[in-house]
């Protein structure tokens, strides 16, 4: 009998599992190389279209010292008054505050490292020792070897433990909103402390990006004005100021802050907004029980920029804070009335 053959149908190759993990882990390298790129090497334009009003009406002064080249004002006359911004601000948020002020003291106001027109020098690290002495530096190369001192958010917490290192130096302080204690930071700022993405947010952060940030710091929105956004992200946008915002982040150890209150020295007012969205108004309270020589003040209606949010109430606050008079404080509240409405 003749044997018969029986074709089998030729069946379709598929690909093999070896090559389609080689080909997943193929894209997967281009696109992790790709997010590193953005991430560490590429860096963004600078928004080269505003032109600074406030620059244009201000006397702007420039200062050497060994860490910085400070850009600050000077006003008034009288004892002096050093004013520092928060995180991502620079001294235009005291716009409204050093006119008032202005009127008994001789206002300084100055931006920090990573703020405003202040260019750094070297490897500047930015934590709560460096930011102090680069404070301390400041003061030295303008002469003031005792001074007042007004902090806004991380501006009160570098001015706060300035105080705590140097109690001799301080003669008032004053806390506007202030990170400090041992607590959890404020929420708006963790993405920016995670590895390569906090490095991808703050290069591909856009004018409309920060201006959305910027408003959880207000509760009165008609505040933040277009002006209010572009003075500030003017100089925000340039590649090392970012790159200086998110070592910042990740350089503010609050427990240094928290274990040292006990050393301030000076008459403290803690001011806070009741609104701020970033740091709760409870933290003054705990700022009243625990600093010597401390007064507290809740703003209604007011959010984290409390002296910007509400400066019709704020600044006639700090002036007569400042001044020493005689009943200064007797219309701010005690810390334990703070404590209660917090």
């Amino acid at each position: 009998m003749a044997s018969t053959h029986v074709r089998e149908p030729v069946r379709k190759a598929r690909p093999s599992r070896r090559r389609w993990v080689r080909w997943t882990l193929g894209v997967m390298a281009v696109a992790l190389a790709a997010v590193l790129l953005i991430a560490y090497v590429w860096q963004p334009s600078a928004d080269g279209s505003y032109r600074s009003q406030y620059l244009s009406r201000i006397h702007s002064m420039y200062v050497e010292t060994p860490v910085a080249r400070f850009h600050y004002t000077k006003t008034g006359s009288g004892s002096p008054v050093v004013l520092i911004a928060g995180g991502a601000q620079w001294q235009y948020s005291y716009r409204d505050t050093i006119p008032v002020l202005a009127r008994e003291h001789t206002v300084y106001a100055v931006d920090m490292p990573s703020q405003g027109y202040t260019t750094v020098k070297d490897d500047f690290a930015y934590d709560l020792p460096a930011m102090s002495d680069a404070l301390g530096s400041f003061l030295d190369a303008v002469g003031l070897r005792t001074t007042s001192l007004v902090g806004h958010s991380w501006g009160g917490a570098w001015t706060l433990y300035f105080a705590e290192r140097h109690p001799s130096r301080v003669d008032r302080l004053v806390l506007l909103d202030a990170p400090g204690l041992a607590k959890e930071p404020a929420s708006q700022t963790e993405l920016f402390a995670l590895p390569v993405v906090g490095e991808l947010a703050v290069k591909l952060m856009g004018r409309s990006d920060f201006e959305k940030s910027l408003r959880t710091a207000f509760a009165d929105q008609d505040r933040v004005t277009g002006e209010v956004v572009d003075e500030t992200w003017h100089w925000m946008s340039r590649s090392e100021k970012r790159a200086a915002f998110v070592k910042l982040v990740r350089s503010q150890d609050f427990t240094v802050t928290d274990a040292a209150l006990g050393r301030v020295r000076a008459e403290t007012l803690i001011v806070w907004g009741e609104a701020d969205e970033w740091l709760p108004a409870s933290y003054a309270a705990e700022y009243g029980k625990r600093l010597q020589n401390a007064t507290v003040k809740i703003i209604p209606g007011a959010g984290h920029n409390v002296h910007e949010d509400n400066p019709e109430t704020v600044n006639p606050l700090l002036r007569t804070f400042l001044t020493g008079a005689p009943g200064a404080t007797s219309f701010i509240q005690s810390p334990a009335s703070a404590s209660a409405g917090a």
